[in-house]
């Protein structure tokens, strides 16, 4: 049954007893215990004087009604009893934390779980702590879910900057505030832990996503696998091309080019220009059934005919780190000189010798890092110029490098 709480102030009340015994006692006209049960117990002990709560509760204990009440407990009647208990005296509570921004949660209540107390109420107060853990961690996962929302929304590095690292759920088993001689502390351990459950999202994760944002806000595609589709039609010299790519991290880019082409012989030249005005240029040898070709952004691609009107090709660029392959299907009208494409493809791309060399450099910020040249209250104009080309491509600008001199 657990140990005494202390010596009984004053007399437990026989009516309320009396009362709370009935509903906790199975019997020919009560076989079950049921909900109403619970909640007419709860208003009974509710009106006790404090000064015989304790005296009420020690009573219970004795008699076994104190487990039999507490096992009928659901998680909302548990905390009102221990609440209840609480403003008697005869547990102390421990508040939680503040929440966070983004709906992050704070540390959860709980119960100081004294050895001294009756085991069943030792019982609930581990329960409880189960009850506020588990609803920690379903707050922490929706939190990472925004997280990732506002991410995805944010329009340059600044942005995340502001918002910050994704932050991190300290649930441990020392929160629940247990001493190593407690003779409980491993059963109630354990099943604290195995009540808490395990949230969809991760801290990981939330990184990864905030790492990749960053990566294609400072113009780098994230390392990691790809798709992309590619669509094109031509008309004698004209051409036109719609690209969609897509990342294995959930990012996806679009990019629309036009342009003219020309072929002399085995030799066809290909120029494009995109929507912002960025000029792209392929150079293309037929070799029979084979093709070779190298545009101005350093990829080289093999393709083989594999049929009337399809192609498999494998591609490798040195620059940005990429390798991949896919298969492309034409067609064409030779009277009207029209032509019209599907390149299907996929890949696989690690880090740029460039992204590599500053992943070893320890003068080089992260992203959620405080420069050191800030510290020393260094000017922006006042920077070298490659030192200031490096915090520009890290989103860095002068508005914002005074503003954060000023902290």
């Amino acid at each position: 049954m657990g140990g005494r709480l202390r010596s009984p102030s004053a007399p437990v009340p026989e009516d309320v007893y009396a009362s709370v015994r009935s509903h906790l006692t199975r019997s020919l006209s009560n076989p079950f215990l049921t909900d109403s049960d619970v909640k007419t117990t709860h208003d009974a002990l509710g009106s006790v004087p404090r000064d015989a709560y304790r005296a009420t509760l020690e009573r219970m204990d004795r008699d076994g009604l104190l487990s039999t009440y507490v096992s009928r407990m659901d998680a909302p009647s548990r905390q009102a009893f221990l609440e209840q208990a609480a403003s008697n005296g005869v547990l102390s509570l421990r508040p939680g934390g503040v929440e966070g921004p983004l709906g992050m949660p704070g540390r959860p209540e709980t119960f100081v779980n004294d050895p001294k107390l009756p085991a069943a109420l030792r019982d609930a107060v581990n329960a409880h702590a189960t009850d506020t853990g588990r609803a920690a961690v379903v707050a922490y996962d929706a939190y990472l879910q925004r997280y990732g929302d506002a991410v995805a929304q944010a329009g340059s590095l600044q942005a995340l900057r502001t918002l910050g690292p994704p932050q991190s759920l300290d649930l441990r088993e020392t929160s629940l505030g247990l001493s190593w001689s407690d003779p409980q502390r491993e059963r109630y351990e354990s099943e604290w832990k195995a009540g808490l459950g395990r949230p969809q999202h991760s801290l990981v994760q939330a990184y990864e996503t905030v790492t990749a944002r960053a990566q294609v806000l400072s113009g780098a595609r994230p390392a990691g696998a790809f798709v992309s589709a590619e669509a094109s039609a031509s008309h004698e010299m004209l051409h036109f091309k719609r690209t969609a790519h897509a990342s294995a991290r959930g990012t996806t880019d679009f990019q629309t080019q036009a342009g003219i082409a020309s072929k002399a012989g085995p030799l066809g030249l290909e120029v494009m220009m995109d929507a912002h005005g960025k000029a792209e240029a392929q150079l293309q040898l037929e070799l029979g059934i084979a093709s070779v070709s190298r545009d101005s952004e350093g990829k080289v691609e093999l393709s083989l005919k594999a049929g009337p009107h399809a192609r498999a090709h494998a591609s490798l660029n040195p620059r940005t780190a990429e390798f991949g392959g896919g298969v492309s299907f034409e067609a064409s009208h030779k009277e009207s000189q029209s032509h019209a494409g599907l390149k299907l493809s996929y890949g696989i791309r690690g880090l740029t010798p460039e992204r590599a060399a500053q992943a070893v450099r320890d003068d080089i910020p992260g992203l959620f890092s405080r420069p050191k040249d800030l510290d020393p209250g260094v000017a922006w104009e006042a920077l070298p110029s490659e030192r200031r080309a490096l915090y520009e491509r890290q989103g860095w600008t002068r508005e914002e490098w005074a503003q954060d001199a000023r902290r």
